[in-house]
């Protein structure tokens, strides 16, 4: 499904990743854990190319680039198997929640609008957010938005969903709420990559916990 080797990146003489090999299985649910500055959340974004590493490999399910010879079309292929939930929701202010979720279908899908609007408020009442599709971001709780975040990711039909501390800005009233939805996506069988403090999630519902220490994986098990 996902298999990572050698990889590294760098911020000027930062060595953030030095050299990780790491893989998912379809249907699993890992959790990146560890220190801030481990390197989480930058392995999560080099997984779609948000980060562009200097050296190693990607392969999601038959979608492989090296970063020694990388072209637009690998990155744009790389980028169709996933799909990102981010910490700090990343909603466009000026649209409905319903157009920030069919945003990417019609731009990027080249889905025509009635049928981006369905499968977009299918997506919405999936995440119990079917009444708020007429909402913009200002009128929603943080908790609301997420989930918001989280339709979006789903519409587009991704192989692995990368949620990057999808709880951390949430006020603690909300973090169930949000989790809620992950461990409902989790039960349908959806290959999820989380970066997360959360450990009531990582207990709960992780099925593989990663530990990341100054750039490299330092151990991996179950969460027991």
């Amino acid at each position: 499904m996902i298999e990572v080797n050698g990889l590294k990146k760098s911020y000027g003489d930062n060595e953030v990743l030095r050299g990780v090999d790491f893989s998912v299985k379809k249907g699993e649910i890992v959790t990146l854990i560890g220190p801030s500055g481990a390197g989480k959340t930058t392995l999560l974004r080099t997984l779609n190319w948000l980060d562009a590493p200097k050296a190693g490999t990607i392969r999601i399910d038959d979608a492989r680039v090296d970063a020694s010879h990388v072209t637009k079309r690998q990155i744009r292929s790389l980028r169709e198997k996933t799909a990102m939930v981010f910490q700090h929701y990343n909603l466009f202010a000026n649209r409905t929640a319903l157009q920030n979720v069919t945003e990417g279908l019609i731009t990027v899908k080249k889905m025509n609008r009635k049928q981006a609007e369905s499968k977009g408020k299918e997506m919405l009442d999936r995440v119990g957010l079917l009444d708020k599709a007429d909402a913009y971001p200002a009128f929603l709780s943080g908790g609301q938005q997420q989930r918001v975040g989280i339709a979006r990711a789903l519409a587009v039909d991704p192989s692995v969903i990368l949620f990057d501390e999808p709880t951390s800005a949430l006020d603690p009233e909300w973090v169930g709420e949000v989790l809620g939805v992950m461990n409902e996506i989790a039960s349908d069988g959806m290959t999820m990559v989380v970066v997360s403090h959360e450990m009531r999630f990582v207990r709960s519902v992780a099925t593989r916990v990663a530990f990341l220490d100054e750039g490299v994986i330092v151990e991996e098990g179950t969460p027991e």
